[in-house]
């Protein structure tokens, strides 16, 4: 009897083992990307097919329109638990890693093809930093280039000089930029920057084009200065703890969803960007054109800064190192042709 209870117990273990529910994973995930956005419709779409294809174990809860609050209360959130990840822009993924927004360091690049040369050769290991310090991403999606728009036309240097121009919470390269070229930046999140405009906290503000028609900052601005700042990017982050809770196989499917999606977002970044800056000079705004030499004044005077943060260890001066290499050799027209 003793031996026939110890067989059925470890039959009824093994039968149980295989027939218990798996119990699904809930990733819940924070975004200032307004409800009804191609972002958030894409995302929602991708999250459909992963719940499809792992039959329910996998599933994502979407917070959209910064209601879960600014980068740094979604990242508090996420240590403890109550959030699993977000979407942040370049900018504030240095929050995650220190390296992570390195291709959006103000005045780096003069071309979108510039900066996907760069990325070609770097941008994996960026990704695998943001991985090691423990976050899964899915690629970085590029939104091109920040511009500067204000209500005064900014042609020179003169003209920047006590400008309050809004720069996103986390940000040092940038903050650190802007004091160069003796502006005087205004720190504050996201939700509160048309607030600013509308009281007069703000002059301007450096933002995609994409950017500003989706928050409708360009109803507060009269002007765009035609320089490109910085090359923007945004990236979907994981607590990793969270997703190694997700079996291996179900994991595969999250990242070829997701990944497919991010390349979605980035190849169509250029052109998003080219529409939206349409409809900024449709809706009036008028362009305001430095000439080339002004430009590579404050370029130099930006790049010093840059060095500078590198020496105190802001970021990898070793890996700024290399990004400049390789930005002359596309300059110069020495860039290898694969990568």
């Amino acid at each position: 009897m003793t031996r026939f209870r110890i067989v059925s117990f470890f039959a009824i273990s093994i039968l149980l083992s295989h027939t218990a529910p798996v119990l699904a994973q809930t990733i819940k995930l924070a975004t200032i990307a307004p409800e009804g956005s191609s972002w958030m419709n894409d995302m929602r779409a991708g999250a459909k097919a992963i719940e499809e294809f792992t039959d329910g174990r996998v599933k994502f809860k979407f917070y959209g329109g910064g209601v879960q609050g600014n980068d740094k209360q979604v990242q508090r959130k996420m240590r403890t638990g109550q959030l699993h990840g977000g979407a942040f822009t370049s900018g504030g993924l240095n929050m995650f890693q220190k390296d992570a927004d390195l291709f959006a360091l103000p005045m780096l690049f003069e071309t979108v093809d510039e900066a996907r040369y760069v990325r070609g050769y770097l941008e994996s290991e960026l990704r695998q930093r943001l991985e090691d310090a423990g976050y899964i991403n899915f690629g970085f999606a590029a939104a091109g280039f920040a511009y500067m728009m204000s209500n005064k036309p900014m042609r020179s240097l003169p003209d920047l000089k006590g400008q309050k121009v809004w720069i996103p919470e986390g940000d040092p390269s940038g903050f650190a930029a802007l004091r160069s070229l003796g502006v005087a930046p205004v720190v504050m999140p996201v939700t509160d920057v048309m607030t600013g405009l509308q009281t007069d906290l703000l002059d301007s503000v450096t933002v995609p084009p994409v950017g500003a028609v989706v928050f409708q900052w360009h109803t507060r601005l009269k002007y765009i200065t035609d320089a490109p700042v910085a090359y923007v990017y945004a990236s979907l982050l994981i607590d990793k703890r969270t997703f190694m809770k997700i079996s291996p196989e179900d994991r595969k499917v999250v990242r070829d969803v997701m990944e497919g999606i991010y390349r979605k977002f980035d190849q169509n970044g250029v052109t998003d960007a080219s529409n939206a800056m349409q409809a900024l000079m449709d809706s009036g705004l008028q362009m305001a054109k430095p000439n080339a030499a002004e430009v590579a004044e404050w370029r130099g005077i930006v790049i010093a800064s840059h060095r500078k943060l590198g020496q105190e260890g802001v970021f990898d001066a070793d890996l700024l190192d290399r990004m400049m290499t390789l930005i002359s050799d596309y300059r110069s027209g020495t860039a290898a042709t694969g990568n």
